[in-house]
């Protein structure tokens, strides 16, 4: 399945939200997990539906390349919001985890297009997506600084959540 850069960042952004909300609600209920409170981890996914505003603000006219360069000039807005939250560091990390997640969409792009000698502002889900712009390790956990990469996986029968992938 072949996806744009656009939606392929909405989706991940919507998704870091979801589990960050499910990760508050388990915690209302009473589950005991690691990581950031239920505060912090509300204003994390309320910045990842900030991340989510800015890429679907951005008009989509079908030129794969003017997207991905739109998305591009949305890295200094988002560098500039993290700065903002010194004094949040679980924030700042969504911010700062969005501008780097678009630079290596477009290294992807830049690296895809050179491999095939076409170039491209499109993500091959099979390939690319998964493989190209993750950092490489299997595991992540709500500490580090790049939250929109973490996954936690929720096990219904213990309520216990971990970052593993």
């Amino acid at each position: 399945m072949t996806t744009t850069a656009r939606e392929y960042l909405v989706n991940r952004f919507q998704t870091d939200a979801a589990v960050l909300r499910e990760r508050v609600a388990l915690m209302a209920r009473g589950t005991n997990v690691p990581g950031p409170d239920a505060m912090t981890s509300s204003r994390m996914a309320d910045a990842c539906d900030d991340v989510v505003a800015m890429l679907m603000a951005m008009a989509s006219n079908g030129d794969a390349d003017a997207e991905l360069d739109a998305i591009m000039a949305l890295v200094p807005l988002l560098e500039r919001r993290a700065s903002e939250q010194q004094s949040n560091p679980a924030v700042r990390s969504v911010y700062a985890g969005a501008a780097t997640r678009i630079r290596e969409v477009r290294s992807a792009e830049a690296q895809s297009a050179q491999a095939d000698g076409t170039p491209s502002a499109e993500l091959d889900d099979t390939d690319i997506a998964d493989d190209a712009l993750d950092n490489g390790d299997d595991v992540d956990d709500l500490d580090d600084d790049d939250v929109d990469d973490d996954v936690i996986v929720f096990d219904e029968e213990d309520d216990s959540a971990d970052g593993s992938k």
